[in-house]
């Protein structure tokens, strides 16, 4: 499994690669039924991206020194707003079962 310590070194390594406007662990670990192979989840907020692709395979880079599953869904701060109320989309379920990790709710 997957540390609290660990999580926050993830969680610092997001923020200085990515300069964010917020970002949600989801999944597993935000809910706490972790298993022993469960990744971690996180929804990356940004305020404009410009190729969310290039962005998501980068931010996957910079944790891997970490050695640890991990997935990143990297949006757009107006994505973010658009989507987070629509069920059925990874933007809700880390909308509303996610805890943000890092800056304003």
């Amino acid at each position: 499994m997957i540390n609290q310590k660990t999580i926050m070194e993830a969680v610092e390594l997001l923020i200085k690669a990515a300069n964010p406007v917020r970002i949600i662990l989801f999944g597993s670990y935000a809910r706490g039924d972790n298993k022993e192979s469960s990744d971690l989840d996180f929804l990356v907020v940004e305020k404009e991206i410009k190729a969310r692709r290039m962005e998501t395979v980068r931010l996957r880079d910079v944790l891997s020194p970490l050695r640890i599953p991990v997935d990143v869904v990297v949006v757009s701060e107006k994505s973010y707003n658009e989507w987070k109320d629509a069920p059925g989309t990874i933007i809700y379920e880390a909308a509303v079962e996610g805890k943000v990790v890092y800056g304003a709710t």
